[in-house]
């Protein structure tokens, strides 16, 4: 890129950046009939998305089965209420042309719904209802046990996908948040035990509701008032377990002999959103993850799709930096001397301003769908304490110096812990090790 072209792209990122400097006047924050709403009212589609999530569950010492919370809201939602029995409810959803769904974790029961703004209002009423008076289905919920069983007995059956199971919860070490689901977590629930969770932990104290569509306050808060029929509670938002994590950890999984390849699982230290230096090292990620590509794929083919990024959930983040190679300890010294590299040397301003817009196109997609943006502003909401975080994305990357990202190499590219799933003899332990 040429100096004129490279000053002429930052000027037009720099314009772009500012449109997004400032919260949006379409969003509001307000508390009705005692949950806290995040509304944004906007006519650039038809579509409608709303989430909402109650807090509570594992992490706050409110269960002791890491397969209830999760169950339940799919059990919810997939067995109808008393005024839309299941075969009703159904019908309603593919004649509106809107979809329920929902989820759980160790953090929060969060359920979904998407429709079009013609048919909002009666699909919101579904949605109450469904909220309100669920059903719990036993043929649902055994469909939803088997599904679930299954999934935990092919857990070791995709290399790639346990060896990463394996590399978090060697990561995560002694903490009370290091659990996965087992199958007799499955088989013991029952639709009482749904109820019963779902009775406790549907307080509107625990809610947020983020709704993002053509929609009014006044609107969404005479919906809102069938809620009321949630007891209120006095939920006080404990903070969630800072992990200690395990480092300098080595795992090794012996595979037959002729097992083609090895999987190579790194986790090392991270920032959290709330950390002043995300932003830094995001665009580092951004500058590792193109290296790696161009140094361990392109120049030398030692792994078919070197990555790395941050992953985590309230303050609990790790840096992910995984291939797959037939020759894992050649690969490994290259990935280690490309994080030498960000420590001891500055990123050239064509790649810094290269990898800040990797990182803002990133966030533009990430906007494109209103539900993509009504579960990114729930999850700062939640996670971080503050939705606004989603509109800091660009005007906080936009700042970042080649200084930053290379005090955030330092800071956090240290203390990893391995784990490798292959065959014995192709790597050796002493080759693991970066400190």
């Amino acid at each position: 890129m040429n100096k004129k072209l490279l000053i002429l792209t930052t000027v037009a990122l720099l314009q772009a950046g500012a449109l997004y400097a400032q919260i949006p006047n379409d969003v509001q924050d307000f508390k009705s009939h005692g949950i806290h709403v995040i509304l944004r009212s906007t006519k650039a589609n038809q579509v409608v998305s709303a989430v909402l999530g109650f807090e509570g569950g594992l992490a706050y010492g409110e269960a002791n089965n890491a397969a209830l919370s999760g169950m339940t809201a799919a059990v919810i939602t997939k067995s109808g209420s008393d005024k839309y029995p299941k075969a009703a409810y159904r019908d309603s959803l593919a004649r509106l042309s809107t979809s329920i769904a929902g989820s759980g974790s160790f953090y929060h029961m969060m359920f979904t719904m998407q429709t079009v703004r013609p048919n909002f209002s009666e699909a919101w009423d579904i949605f109450n209802d469904l909220l309100v008076h669920p059903h719990y289905d036993t043929l649902e919920a055994s469909k939803i046990a088997e599904s679930t069983i299954k999934s935990i007995e092919s857990r070791e059956t995709e290399p790639e996908s346990y060896a990463s199971f394996l590399a978090d919860s060697l990561w995560d070490g002694a903490s009370k948040l290091n659990r996965v689901a087992t199958t007799e977590e499955v088989e013991k629930l029952t639709p009482a035990d749904f109820k019963s969770y779902r009775d406790a932990q549907l307080q509107r104290s625990r809610a947020v509701l983020v709704v993002v569509g053509d929609v009014s306050r006044a609107e969404l808060e005479a919906k809102l008032a069938a809620l009321d029929a949630l007891p209120m509670g006095n939920f006080a938002w404990p903070k969630i377990e800072h992990i200690a994590p395990s480092t300098g950890k080595f795992l090794f999984v012996p595979k037959p002999a002729d097992f083609p390849t090895t999987y190579v699982e790194m986790r090392g230290f991270s920032a959290s959103p709330m950390d002043p230096d995300w932003f830094a090292e995001r665009i580092l990620v951004e500058v590792l993850d193109k290296r790696f590509f161009d140094e361990i794929r392109t120049k030398r083919n030692l792994a078919y799709s070197p990555a790395i990024y941050p992953s985590g959930e309230y303050s609990n983040f790790n840096m992910k930096l995984m291939f797959q190679s037939v020759l894992p300890d050649s690969a490994t010294r290259v990935a280690f001397r490309e994080l030498r590299k960000v420590q001891e040397e500055l990123v050239s301003p064509e790649q810094l301003l290269h990898s800040k817009e990797g990182r803002i196109t990133t966030y533009y997609y990430s906007t494109q769908e209103n539900l993509r943006q009504a579960s990114a502003l729930y999850s700062d909401q939640v996670e971080f304490g503050d939705w606004k975080f989603f509109f800091s994305i660009v005007p906080k990357t936009e700042q970042v110096t080649a200084e930053q990202v290379r005090a955030a190499a330092k800071k956090y590219l240290r203390g990893f812990s391995f784990v490798l799933l292959g065959p014995e003899g192709k790597a050796l332990q002493d080759v693991y090790k970066f400190e």
